[in-house]
């Protein structure tokens, strides 16, 4: 018994340490083949240090952090609070990593035992660390102080002590079980042990009862051979075989026998099903903490991957367009590739973003009437033509009156559809994406001689996205709508994409007040289907209401204004240049201001200026408070916001500020003379 329990035991140790020193060693190989780091090991940039070594501490809640030059000199260092050693690293261990690479290795200094992983660095295109010189040396450490012994004790239930090569293993009881593992140093030598002891309370009453059996086994010989055989064979053998098969097996059938058991053995197998509960609970702890670790590097690889992409269609693309002798068509062909990779890595930003803003609980709802014909009619035009690029049909189907309106949020019901359509076409190859919707409800509603009340309940309208596509598989059903999931998480996954689609559709259905559900057939296609309420009006009453799109048509017919007087109000000169460049027709003169306080001086000294192109974050004062200012003494001046602020109801601050509008950067040149137009017309 003692022998089985001290194999599983030393199992659930290796397992443990495993674990616990696994996310040092995953960071250190994760930051040490990366373009961006070589440069720096020789630019030293304060600030990127800062922002990308140091912030190790708090992200993965290291203690000690260090590079080094190829001269070995420390080029950043940084620690948490409480942590005294610093430059304890021996030279030796630098020598041996240039040759070696990736050390890992434990260590005694004044702050005690310290756990270390260190690794040369290379170019991103050296993962094994073998095809380049190093370039630099980075090192990782944590200290295994009290307060982390006392978290391996919480996990394994057993008491824990570090012992140094001179210290002695203090003898155990027979009612305890423990395990020792050495921590080597650098050179491979031991430099501390780590001792895991377990009590067992059924090993000390299987002692016990070793003695109650001695007198009942004499007592019985001593009075007949038939009680003995009796005796034994009920109340010993048939328990103690249950013992032993439940230490080979584990099995929770036989535990249930022998907590059958009267008397002692039946209290032995309470503490036996107590000890395989426990002993399931660490390995199902042991299994969730893998899996987290899994998905958290199939999530950052993703991102990474969704970031890194279109930066290189970005970074590399541009050099190549600034070639000599490349003819207009290979020119547009170049540029085209450039706006896509840029609109793709502006796609991730915003998924992040929002999804991060969700789970912040900063996401307010902003109710306005919503014509629903007209908004699928528009994302009909939005979507139709890339379905066709495709080679797929896409279509509208309509259940309910074209003109019926409803009172939601239009932004939040704009990014449902639209994150459900892109998953459509995007995992559909071949045959067809159907958008559309239908009345449900107690409600009843007319379109012609047709009453539409296809079901009983509160009225909701009830939307749906139909494809051909792939399918979901069955095994990731219940995961669909978690964040960062996709059909496939693994390096080889056809399909781009942050993953946090679906999580953001479900969130806003949610605070919308209605529900999402899918049916789909692996291989033949899927449906997803959402409600929002929906409280029935008038047909009287319908107000038609302008879109965004209609309303920049209509602007677009408008005629062309100029003869502006415009202010740029913009800390960053490249925008500022932009901007200057995109409204140059519609200005006879252009002022150009770089703080809020110069904006508000340059509106007092020129009350002439018909337009401002305001900047929102600024050093010292912002575009929100300058705005509020100007409008003190100038209520006539045309104001729009320009900001990197994209989140929802960042729009909403900045007309309370006093805005006439709100434009987001990436700035599009068309967008931003629609909106000109449609305020200067006035």
């Amino acid at each position: 018994m003692i022998k089985e329990s001290q194999i599983q035991f030393s199992a659930e140790v290796n397992a443990l340490i495993t674990l616990k020193t696994a996310t040092l060693k995953q960071v250190v190989y994760d930051y040490t083949f990366w373009d961006e780091f070589v440069k720096n090991l020789k630019t030293n940039d304060t600030a990127w240090y800062s922002d990308n070594i140091t912030s190790l501490l708090k992200s993965y809640r290291v203690d000690y952090v260090c590079v080094y030059d190829t001269s070995f000199n420390i080029v950043h260092e940084a620690s948490s609070d409480g942590f005294v050693s610093h430059g304890f690293i021996p030279r030796e261990v630098l020598l041996s990593l240039r040759e070696k690479k990736f050390l890992d290795f434990f260590q005694t200094t004044s702050d005690g035992l310290i756990q270390i992983s260190a690794a040369s660095v290379h170019p991103t295109n050296d993962p094994s660390h073998s095809l380049t010189k190093p370039s630099g040396y980075m090192f990782l450490a944590n200290r295994w102080n009290q307060d982390f012994l006392l978290g391996l004790e919480s996990l394994c239930g057993a008491r824990i002590n570090i012992l140094l090569p001179s210290d002695s293993v203090t003898k155990l009881s027979l009612t305890a079980i423990s395990a020792i593992q050495k921590l080597p140093g650098w050179d491979g030598r031991p430099v501390a042990r780590i001792a895991f002891n377990r009590t067992s309370n059924a090993y000390a009453l299987y002692h016990k009862m070793s003695v109650y059996m001695a007198l009942i086994i004499l007592g019985s010989f001593l009075t007949t051979f038939l009680i003995f055989h009796f005796t034994t064979r009920k109340w010993i053998n048939k328990p103690l075989k249950l013992v032993t098969s439940i230490l080979k097996t584990g099995d929770p059938a036989l535990t249930s026998q022998l907590q059958r058991c009267i008397g002692e053995f039946g209290d032995i197998g309470i503490l036996f099903g107590e000890f395989i509960r426990q002993k399931d609970e660490l390995r199902l702890a042991k299994d969730k903490a893998e899996e987290s670790n899994r998905l958290k590097t199939a999530f950052l690889n993703n991102v990474s991957h969704e970031i890194r992409t279109p930066f290189n269609g970005i970074l590399g693309f541009l050099p190549i367009l600034q070639s000599e002798g490349l003819t207009d068509e290979e020119k547009q062909q170049y540029i085209s590739i450039i706006n896509q990779s840029a609109f793709r890595l502006m796609n991730t930003i915003d998924d992040i973003l929002e999804i991060s803003q969700i789970q912040s609980g900063q996401t307010e709802l902003t109710l306005t009437e919503i014509n629903i014909g007209k908004l699928l009619d528009e994302l009909s035009g939005r979507f139709k033509p890339d379905a066709e690029n495709k080679g797929l049909k896409f279509t509208v189907s309509k259940g309910a009156p074209g003109n019926m309106e409803c009172t939601t949020d239009g932004i939040k019901l704009n990014s449902i559809l639209s994150n459900l359509i892109n998953n459509a076409i995007k995992f559909t190859k071949t045959g067809s994406v159907e958008l559309g919707y239908l009345l449900t409800g107690s409600t009843t509603s007319t379109s012609g001689s047709k009453t539409v009340s296809p079901s009983v309940g509160p009225p909701a309208i009830q939307f749906f996205i139909k494809d051909t596509g792939i399918g979901i598989p069955e095994n990731m059903r219940e995961a669909v709508f978690e964040k960062f999931m996709q059909a496939d998480v693994s390096s080889t996954r056809p399909f781009d994409g942050s993953g946090l689609g679906l999580s953001i559709a479900k969130a806003y259905v949610e605070m919308l007040g209605g529900k999402i559900w899918f049916e789909s057939e692996f291989g033949k296609g899927t449906v997803f289907y959402f409600t929002i309420p929906y409280q029935a009006r008038p047909e009287g009453e319908i107000i038609p209401q302008k879109s965004d799109l209609t309303e920049m048509d209509e602007n677009q017919d408008n005629p062309g204004v100029s003869g502006l007087k415009i202010l740029i109000v913009e800390d960053d000169e490249t925008s500022e240049i932009f901007i200057t460049i995109t409204v140059r027709e519609f200005g006879k003169e252009i002022l150009v201001v770089r703080t809020g306080t110069e904006a508000i001086e340059a509106c007092h000294n020129n009350p002439d200026i018909d337009l401002i192109l305001m900047d929102i974050k600024m050093t010292g004062m912002d575009g929100y408070e300058a705005t509020r200012q100007i409008r003190q003494f100038n209520k006539e001046v045309v104001i729009i916001a320009q900001t990197a602020y994209a989140l929802v109801g960042d729009m909403e601050k900045a007309i309370k500020a006093g805005c006439n509008d709100y434009i987001t950067k990436p700035i599009m040149k068309e967008e931003l003379k629609s909106l000109i137009n449609k305020h200067c017309n006035k």
